[in-house]
């Protein structure tokens, strides 16, 4: 009978990638035979994920036959902030807008001047979107004309990430099936709740029993000398940590 281990990964120690995407190498003294499963055992990381990021700040639009749109700066928003910097970009874009928040509804309206066209996920030439800013604001419909004004079909939520899904390649390729993206495999290794604001520190702790262990899936040896860690959102984002970095402790079965 094989005792299970306990081994401690970090960013910091890193071999290449990002704090939200890197390679740690366990070393000689580190490398582990005969790994039977891995279990996530804790996680500690700041909730340092901005509200809008570089895969939810886009707003599309149309003015006249010219289909465009407009990209607000990645960082930690509140309503009004978010608001007034949807005003700035507009005007950059040559569009006079305002912009109000509904306190009771979380509701918000604009108006528009000229009028334009609003899309909640389309690019210029009507392919497939990319980091669309809708369901932060509360865009769920496209307008059939343009407008001089709009208000947005719900409330906004600018709650951020709230969940953290943790990746690995290297301990749990093909664990999961993404409906999303029409059925491939992810590496989906354990998902952590963000229960804490902005700013605050996330630290979880295993709950799962023997059951719930990822094989080491790797085809040629069962030996594990470096681990691959990737953070991503809901819809399989890499999250951006803003340089932060995340500590994870591996049981190894």
């Amino acid at each position: 009978f094989k005792m299970p281990k306990l081994i401690q990964i970090n960013s910091h120690d890193r071999l290449s990638g990002t704090p939200s995407d890197f390679t740690v190498n366990l070393g000689v003294d580190h490398s582990i035979s005969e790994v039977r499963g891995v279990l996530v055992k804790s996680i500690q990381l700041v909730n340092s994920f901005y509200n809008i990021d570089t895969y939810n700040n886009r707003w599309y639009y149309k003015q006249g036959a010219v289909e465009n749109f407009i990209d607000i700066p990645r960082g930690q928003y509140n309503v009004i902030a978010l608001l007034d910097a949807i005003v700035a970009e507009f005007l950059t874009n040559g569009i006079t807008a305002t912009a109000v928040d509904d306190p009771l509804t979380h509701v918000m309206e604009f108006t528009f001047s000229p009028a334009i066209f609003v899309y909640k996920n389309r690019d210029p030439g009507l392919t497939p979107a990319k980091n669309p800013i809708h369901r932060v604001i509360g865009l769920r419909t496209d307008s059939v004309g343009p407008l001089l004004g709009k208000k947005m079909d719900a409330s906004h939520d600018l709650s951020g990430v709230k969940t953290v899904y943790v990746m690995s390649n290297t301990l749990a390729g093909g664990s999961c099936v993404s409906s999303r993206d029409g059925g491939r495999k992810l590496a989906l290794l354990d998902t952590v709740p963000v229960i804490v604001a902005y700013g605050g520190v996330i630290h979880t702790f295993d709950t799962h029993g023997l059951a719930d262990s990822h094989a080491y899936d790797r085809i040629l040896s069962n030996n594990l000398s470096s681990v691959d860690i990737q953070l991503r959102d809901s819809e399989n984002n890499l999250l951006n940590t803003n340089g932060l970095d995340v500590a994870i402790v591996l049981k190894i079965l």
